[in-house]
C-alpha cells in the first residue's frame, strides 16, 4: 500500500531538519547568513560531528577514500538543512503562529505513536539532529501553509488511483531457498543428490536446506539455509531472478543456474501472482493519500519560494558547489 499520512509527513521531516542551537550572537565567525540571522562556525561543525558520529555507528569509515567523498556530501547537506531550519524558525516569528496549538501536539504525538516507544522517537530526533522545538515548529509552518487544501473529488480521487495503481497492489513474488557452488560439477551433484532423495519420496525442503548448510559457499548459508526470504522481480540477478519465476512451487532446479556468484541450485516454496485490489475496497485511502499529496506538494512550492525569495550568504569555503 502507498505510504499512510504519518509516512509521508516523517518523510518531510527528515528532508526539512531545522537547525538545533544556532545562536544570532556574535561571539564567533558564521558559515552563513539567512536573511541576515548567522549560523555559526561552532554549531555548523557540532552539528556535523553529531551526522559523523550516527555514521560511524552504522560502520562508515571517514578515514577511507570513500569516507572523506561521503563527508564532503555530509557537509553540503548538513549546511543546506541547517538554512532550511533557519527559513522556517524565521517563518514562525513573522507569521506570529502559535506552536501550542492543539492540533500540532496531536500530530506530535501522532508520530511518536508511529515511531514506537518514546525512545525510538527520542532517538530519530537525535539521529537526525532535531530537537521537539524544532519539530514542533516544522509542523506549524506545514500547518498553516496547507490549511487551504481541498479534499479531492471523486474524479480527482479516481484519477490518483489511475496513476499510482501500482502502489496499491502487491507485486508477483516468489519465496525461494538455494545452494550457491563453485562449480557447475559440484551443482551437479547437489541435484543427483536432491533426485535420488525424490525418487526415494523423502522430503525435499529439509534435506535442500542441509545440504546448503554443509555445501553452500555463500555466506551465512550455515544459518539460513539458503533461505532467501520472498523476493520480486528487480531484486535478483537477471539470471537467476528468470529461473526462479519460470520454475514451479515445490520443485528444485534440474540443471545449475549460472551467475557471477557461480552455480546456483534453487529451491521455489511458493510463487505469489501479482494483484490489485478492487479500487471501491480502497477508496478511503486513495482519497487521503490524493490529498496528503496535495498538501506535500503545497508546501515544498511554498519552501522553494521561500528559500528562493530569502537572502542567503555564505562565507568564503562554504559556498554550495556550482
Amino acid at each position: 500500500m502507498k505510504k499512510s499520512r504519518l509516512g509521508i509527513l516523517v518523510g518531510v521531516i527528515m528532508l526539512v531538519l531545522i537547525t538545533a542551537g544556532c545562536s544570532s550572537s556574535a561571539d564567533g565567525k558564521w558559515v552563513a547568513q539567512v536573511n541576515g540571522d548567522p549560523i555559526l562556525i561552532k554549531d555548523y561543525d557540532a552539528r556535523v560531528a553529531d551526522v559523523q558520529k550516527t555514521y560511524e555507528s552504522q560502520g562508515m569509515k571517514f578515514d577511507t577514500d570513500q569516507g572523506k567523498q561521503a563527508l564532503t556530501q555530509i557537509k553540503s547537506q548538513v549546511l543546506d538543512r541547517m538554512i532550511e531550519g533557519q527559513l522556517l524558525a524565521q517563518e514562525v516569528k513573522k507569521l506570529k503562529l502559535n506552536t501550542a496549538d492543539a492540533s500540532i501536539k496531536s500530530q506530535e504525538d501522532a508520530i511518536k505513536k508511529n515511531m514506537g516507544t518514546d525512545a525510538q522517537f527520542q532517538s530519530m530526533l537525535s539521529q537526525q539532529g532535531m530537537s521537539q522545538t524544532e519539530l514542533t515548529n516544522f509542523l506549524t509552518v506545514y500547518t498553516k501553509i496547507t490549511s487551504d487544501v481541498k479534499q479531492p473529488t471523486d474524479s480527482e480521487v479516481q484519477t490518483y488511483y489511475d496513476k499510482n495503481k501500482a502502489n496499491y497492489g502487491q507485486p508477483e513474488s516468489v519465496t525461494a531457498h538455494h545452494i550457491l557452488l563453485k562449480t557447475e560439477a559440484d551443482a551437479k551433484a547437489i541435484i543427483a543428490q536432491l533426485e535420488q532423495a525424490q525418487k526415494n519420496n523423502e522430503k525435499i525442503l529439509p534435506l535442500f536446506e542441509q545440504l546448503a548448510k554443509e555445501k553452500s559457499t555463500e555466506p551465512g548459508a550455515k544459518e539460513s539455509g539458503g533461505d532467501l526470504g520472498t523476493f520480486t522481480k528487480g531484486k535478483m540477478v537477471p539470471e537467476f531472478e528468470a529461473a526462479a519465476f519460470a520454475q514451479k512451487v515445490g520443485t528444485f532446479s534440474t540443471t545449475p543456474v549460472k551467475t557471477q556468484f557461480g552455480y546456483h541450485v534453487i529451491y521455489v516454496e511458493a510463487h505469489t501472482p501479482a494483484s490489485t485490489p478492487d479500487f471501491a475496497s480502497i477508496k478511503t485511502q486513495v482519497a487521503q493519500d490524493a490529498f496528503n499529496e496535495a498538501k506535500d506538494t503545497k508546501f515544498q512550492t511554498f519552501f522553494d519560494d521561500l528559500k528562493k525569495n530569502s537572502k542567503i550568504e555564505y562565507a568564503k569555503g562554504y559556498q554550495p558547489a556550482s
